[in-house]
């Protein structure tokens, strides 16, 4: 029987199971692929998690519909709030579909890209983006709930949240079960939270990474610390999805569990998206590249072993992501 790794009165190993069972037949088990190309580039067996062909092009639909899914009828119909770069947003909409259509109000920060923002209001949302940043967007979203008694449904700091997403983590030790690390993108730290409770429920041995943009550094500063820089300044990023910091919550979480924080520039992130174009013909977002960013640059020593890079999103504004691409090196 799998004992849990770590728990908090917040989060259990058993919100991921029931996450599991709640989500079957709602979103897609997406495939785990062996990437012949860039593990030769990068002399390691890398394997690709697939959530950019996720249902609304994003991991994050696992969490909102696990939790949408949980709410009281009264908690739906008072509107469901929520503060987002993007994604979480369109799959906050997309959740609200599949019940009866609550209203969804999006706070984005005013540099949100304009494919997302199309995207949400494709799917009804209301839109208001203020805020120069996730954290200041984010207190402006808070206050909203509160003057308007909405329900909120935070990105990353709740546990139905984190336990949707942590069942990426069961789906990539069932189809790898021997995986000598995983390579996850942290920006709240909801999905490191919930893959790496879920990966070292299976096995302790498997090395969680999580890869920040430079830009906003907060988990790196707080495994620096030990202890948790919830507020930092955020600088623009290509890897807008992961503009935001950790929580007490994913904090607690993540610092028994994560083993190591690497941090990548914007350059770097630039380069490991034009790698996964010309190597795999891939169109990502800048946050789904940052695990390969850091291998690339020498962060990740993976040489000779089984690594899993999950790639957590595919929306980006078209011409954005041409011009970022073909930018001379």
């Amino acid at each position: 029987m799998l004992s849990p790794f770590h728990i908090t009165p917040d989060f259990q190993t058993a919100d991921i199971w029931t996450a599991r069972v709640r989500l079957k037949n709602l979103v897609l088990r997406t495939p785990l692929i062996f990437s012949h190309s860039l593990s030769k580039r990068t002399c390691s067996k890398i394997y690709l998690k697939m959530e950019c062909w996720q249902l609304c092009g994003c991991f994050k639909v696992r969490g909102a519909i696990n939790m949408v899914s949980a709410l009281t009828d009264d908690e739906r119909k008072r509107g469901l709030v929520t503060c987002s770069s993007g994604n979480h947003g369109i799959a906050l909409a997309y959740a609200a579909s599949l019940f009866n259509y609550p209203p969804v109000t999006v706070f984005l920060p005013t540099t949100a890209d304009s494919s997302k923002v199309k995207k949400l209001r494709a799917l009804g949302a209301k839109t208001i983006l203020r805020g120069a940043d996730f954290l200041e967007t984010l207190d402006m979203a808070l206050q909203y709930t509160k003057d308007n008694e909405a329900t909120y449904v935070h990105s990353h700091s709740h546990r139905l949240v984190i336990g949707g997403q942590g069942t990426i983590g069961i789906e990539i030790m069932e189809d790898l079960p021997d995986v000598e690390v995983v390579v996850v993108p942290l920006g709240g730290g909801g999905l490191i939270s919930g893959v790496g409770t879920a990966v070292k429920t299976f096995c302790r041995k498997v090395k969680i990474i999580g890869v920040e943009a430079a830009a906003a550094p907060g988990a790196y500063l707080s495994f620096q610390d030990g202890r948790c820089h919830e507020s930092v300044d955020i600088r623009p990023s290509v890897a807008n999805g992961l503009l935001g910091t950790l929580t007490p919550l994913t904090w607690e979480i993540c610092r028994h569990l994560v083993d190591k924080i690497e941090l990548v520039e914007e350059n770097e992130i630039i380069h490991a998206m034009r790698v996964f174009q010309e190597d795999e013909q891939l169109m990502i977002e800048g946050a789904a590249a940052v695990g390969l960013a850091a291998i690339l640059k020498g962060a990740i020593k993976a040489e000779g072993k089984k690594v899993v890079l999950i790639l957590t999103g595919r929306n980006i504004n078209a011409q954005e992501y041409n011009k970022l691409i073909n930018q001379v090196p």
